[in-house]
């Protein structure tokens, strides 16, 4: 996953701890784009050090079943914590697409990382940057660094932005949490601006902590949707459906897509560089954004066939 296609379906990545056995098992059926199992707040400290074997089991698991989710990351505790090169050893295998580095502050976290990753793909005898770092947006000082993570080294393929409620995030400002997003709207307006100055091709959003309020997490997840997020993290595998239909463009909005780019390309053809269509003018950029959006379509649709 170091250099993926942007247009991967990334819209749903579901946390899983990893010292539960029976959420480990049931990865495999969540319907998620990406599993995200978990060593950092979701696992007892006297139980980190057992979770990382469950988790390398759980990959190499996950992987042989039909079905499963495509995607495979492992969020691994922060740089401070002296837990993070443990973590990579115990888990950089063939099956890790991502790991999603925990309290990122600086590029110097990335640079760590990235080394760790780099000797480790070298011993192992895995292609060079083939494990991506998704970089866990989650304190005032890794969203002030932002762009600066995101270029640190080019295994980042990702942001992820700390928008729960009561999360690190909104502690580290001192902000409370609104459900209508208008406390973290500049946090998570600057992530995604910086991630994608960086061409970074998945900024995904974080967690919407209320499981029992599908209501909510759909508005939550439109919210992120219309400001650029690709996709969203999950904790329940109930929210999991709601991310996948609110990050998929829609079949009405696909056919009118289809027919606006069929339009502009033949006005192109006879010398037009804009076009209207359904009332609106229609230019290059327009297209290009649409062409991104049927991309996405896609590659969705090719997955749900194979």
């Amino acid at each position: 996953m170091a250099r993926p296609d942007p247009s991967t379906p990334l819209r749903s990545l579901l946390f899983t701890p990893g010292s539960n056995e029976k959420m480990l098992a049931k990865a495999p059926h969540s319907g998620a784009d990406a599993a995200l199992f978990d060593l950092e707040d979701s696992v007892a400290p006297d139980m980190k050090e057992k979770a990382r074997p469950m988790v390398r089991q759980a990959m190499e698991e996950l992987r042989a079943v039909k079905g499963a989710p495509p995607v495979i990351t492992v969020r691994v505790n922060d740089v401070t914590t002296g837990l993070l090169e443990g973590d990579l050893e115990a888990i950089a295998c063939p099956e890790l697409d991502a790991m999603k580095l925990a309290m990122t502050n600086s590029a110097a976290d990335i640079r760590e990382a990235d080394a760790i990753l780099t000797r480790l793909e070298n011993e192992r005898g895995l292609e060079e940057n083939s494990i991506g770092i998704i970089a866990l947006i989650e304190t005032a000082q890794g969203l002030y660094n932002c762009h600066d993570i995101c270029t640190a080294a080019d295994r980042v393929v990702g942001i992820g932005i700390g928008s729960a409620e009561g999360g690190d995030l909104s502690n580290a400002l001192g902000c409370e949490w609104e459900a209508d997003g208008s406390t973290l709207l500049y946090a998570r307006s600057k992530g995604l601006a910086d991630a994608r100055a960086a061409g970074v091709p998945f900024p995904t959003d974080g967690p919407f902590t209320r499981f029992k309020d599908p209501d909510g997490c759909r508005a939550d997840a439109i919210m992120a949707r219309k400001l650029g997020y690709v996709g969203k993290a999950a904790i329940h595998p109930n929210q999991v459906a709601i991310l996948n239909e609110v990050f998929s463009p829609d079949a009405e909005r696909v056919a009118y897509l289809r027919e606006m780019i069929d339009v502009y390309y033949e006005a192109e053809r006879a010398g037009a560089g804009a076009v209207s269509f359904n009332g609106r003018m229609i230019d290059i950029a327009m297209v290009k954004d649409g062409e991104r959006v049927l991309a996405l379509a896609d590659a969705i649709a090719a997955r749900d066939a194979g």
